[in-house]
């Protein structure tokens, strides 16, 4: 690292709202890490109910012992276990159904496959938790067909904002026939809780890194030391280069010390294992063939980029805005008002310019999962594959008009 980029990075860190934005971060994980645990519910060997961390340990135990490829003999011999329970007239309450105690000792363990089952054989849109009851050890051999007729009735449903057109369906079949099968099983809470309030990190790391990079220009112009500094020999040229350089420097600093805390908060407490389950065990209907941890590469990557995308945004606007103040104002406006638009009911379009802005961008996860796909010079791409690239493109067009602006720059 040159000198003036570690002159320009000190006084972007030495400043108290870099650490009361890293206060913020902080503070904003640790509060989504202690909301998803202490909502950890099981039902426990002895029929009561655990919560928090006694309701993930559990669960974690059960579901490590189904690790494993999701094969037809696995959700067969489940078939078989249940109906042998149905039939013990022991384990039955006066309508019919398991007792509570009977539930606790020998069905909770297995409630990881008996949710897939229900996933794979309810009407679309609906979780019958008593299909269970109505199956027969033969349906096992239809599991994997009977998720690809939800993924075709979800295509072939009315949508208010748009039906998809036949091309568009024979895209996200093919998507779906590229998926490995059978699946991969594993205990996969950890994840699927880092997933649940990802974009908040996100949203919030993209706002103190706002807060942080908006002096970098805006500030020099409100101090008078523009003056100085252009007039300087490298002021017109190395010095802008070093500002941009700490500006991405303090960023990343900020993405990897949110997700950092974030992510082995959560699966530090919850485990680790399941980054190689398949992600169809989180978001069943998924069209993508990645395991979890793809998938959680694939969400950094998204969310990460779309805060760069709000630290260019911030950038350029510090450097045609004559104090901070005004810039975070802006900045703030680019990320929370748009999460007051409610996606249209009438045109796919509108939403698929919508997911291109960064606060959109944060829910990273739903992007990778949905079913949305974008026409690109007669090409289908996938719209969670189209907005990293749009983030990364945007980044590269502002950096120069934000060097230009600081440059040209006439001071009075």
């Amino acid at each position: 690292m040159d000198i003036l980029t570690w002159f320009e990075l000190r006084k972007i860190i030495r400043k108290k709202s870099f650490y009361a934005g890293v206060a913020i971060i902080a503070a904003v994980a640790i509060l989504m890490s202690v909301i998803l645990v202490n909502n950890a519910q099981i039902t426990g060997r002895d029929g009561n109910f655990l919560n928090g961390v006694r309701a993930i340990r559990l669960e974690r135990e059960y579901e490590r012992q189904l690790a494993g490829p999701l094969t037809t003999d696995k959700l067969e011999q489940t078939i078989i276990r249940h109906q042998r329970l149905l039939q013990d007239s022991d384990n039955l309450d006066g309508k019919g159904e398991l007792t509570v105690s009977a539930f606790a000792k020998n069905e909770v363990q297995y409630e990881q496959l008996y949710s897939l089952i229900s996933r794979a054989f309810s009407p679309l849109n609906e979780y019958d938790y008593y299909i269970r009851d109505k199956l027969q050890p033969g349906d096992a051999a239809a599991f994997y067909q009977k998720r690809m007729e939800r993924v075709h009735e979800y295509l072939n449903a009315e949508h208010p904002e748009g039906n998809y057109s036949a091309q568009e369906k024979a895209f996200f079949i093919r998507m779906n026939e590229r998926i490995p099968v059978p699946f991969e099983m594993n205990y996969v809470t950890g994840w699927a809780n880092v997933f649940e309030n990802l974009q908040f990190i996100f949203l919030f790391t993209a706002f103190v890194i706002a807060v942080c990079l908006a002096p970098v220009f805006a500030g020099e112009y409100q101090s008078g030391a523009d003056a100085l500094l252009l007039s300087s020999r490298y002021g017109r040229s190395r010095l802008i280069a070093a500002k941009l350089r700490a500006s991405l420097i303090v960023s990343v600093m900020l993405l990897i010390f949110g997700l950092g805390l974030y992510t082995f908060l959560l699966v530090g407490i919850c485990g680790f294992e399941g980054g190689t389950a398949s992600v169809q065990m989180i978001q069943f209907r998924a069209p993508v063939p990645y395991t979890v941890l793809q998938t959680y590469m694939w969400a950094v990557l998204i969310g990460s980029l779309a805060c760069l995308l709000v630290g260019g945004i911030t950038l350029w606007m510090s450097s045609r805005m004559r104090s901070p103040f005004p810039v975070i104002i802006a900045a703030g406006m680019l990320l929370f008002v748009p999460m007051a638009i409610p996606a249209s009911e009438s045109s796919r379009l509108f939403n698929h310019l919508m997911a291109l802005l960064p606060s959109n961008m944060f829910d990273s996860f739903r992007k990778i999962t949905d079913y949305e796909v974008i026409h690109i010079f007669g090409q289908l791409i996938p719209e969670y594959k189209v907005i990293p690239g749009f983030a990364v493109i945007v980044i590269a067009l502002l950096l120069p008009f934000t060097y230009r602006a600081f440059k040209n720059h006439q001071v009075a």
